[in-house]
């Protein structure tokens, strides 16, 4: 029998959940900052020389823009800006820059989750290349704007189980009345919810939906944990502060919306 609420272990900063088996799939740290003003399209293959060593595959991808008319556009051509992406080997990890936004991407692969301390790390020192770049280039200042942390987990359904049942067995506030009603069990279910982080920081949002792998087929609910805002300083400390905060948030807003059966049993919580 599933334990009630009252009997979750408790979560703080100094009491994070820890799993040997956790279901996270990809890690994404990320800054919008002010675009500078004289970075153009040339300095971006300087600024792939900075991080070749360690991201030797560059590709492009479509710009990404808060809304339709927020698109950045080289004001010499008025073509749009690329988003590049710069690859390691193994595939595994990835930068993505364009001229108002920088992230860095752990993605599974066949190794296992470096953990938080590990991915903030390799984030920061692509921060500290950034602002060396743009401060030799004399290309302007690095000035915040939001930062964003996100989390995205799959979670596999059983073999033969219908989504209610899982759904069930996974998440604690999910539940279906059994008939006699109307409307028979659900095939599919989608969710999204949105919460405020402390002290006016931003908000996190807590998104579910079905999926399927594409290695093997495998059907799979995509649990994906997102923290956006950004924190009273701006600076490299601040910036810091924010994403232990939003760290803080989607482990203790994951283990939260999960229930303690499949902690424990599924993902082998370390703390429990």
């Amino acid at each position: 029998m599933e334990k009630s609420p009252s009997s979750f272990k408790t979560c703080s900063s100094d009491r994070l959940p820890s799993y040997l088996n956790p279901p996270v799939n990809e890690v994404v740290c990320g800054v919008r900052f002010q675009p500078p003003p004289k970075l153009t399209l040339p300095y971006i293959g300087i600024l792939w020389s900075k991080f070749r060593a360690k991201y030797p595959r560059v590709e492009h991808a479509p710009t990404l823009a808060i809304g339709a008319s927020q698109i950045l556009i080289d004001t010499v051509t008025g073509v749009p800006l690329p988003r590049v992406l710069f690859k390691n080997e193994q595939d595994n990890q990835l930068i993505q820059f364009q001229t108002d936004r920088i992230y860095f991407n752990w993605r599974h692969r066949q190794d296992t989750y470096p953990r938080y301390e590990n991915v903030i790390k390799n984030f920061e020192e692509v921060l500290d290349i950034i602002e060396a770049f743009l401060k030799e280039s004399e290309l302007g200042d690095f000035i915040p704007v939001e930062c964003e942390l996100t989390y995205l987990n799959h979670i596999p359904k059983r073999a033969g189980r219908e989504t209610v049942e899982e759904l069930q067995r996974v998440f604690r506030d999910f539940c279906w009345h059994e008939p006699p009603r109307f409307l028979s069990k659900p095939v599919n279910v989608s969710w999204n919810m949105r919460f405020a982080l402390p002290e006016k920081k931003g908000h996190l949002v807590a998104s579910l939906q079905g999926g399927t792998l594409k290695d093997n087929n495998t059907p799979v609910f995509v649990l994906n944990l997102t923290a956006k805002g950004v924190g009273q300083a701006t600076d490299r400390s601040g910036i810091r502060e924010w994403f232990d905060t939003a760290h803080e948030w989607i482990v203790c807003g994951f283990a939260d919306l999960a229930t303690e059966k499949i902690q424990e049993e599924d993902w082998k919580r370390e703390n429990a």
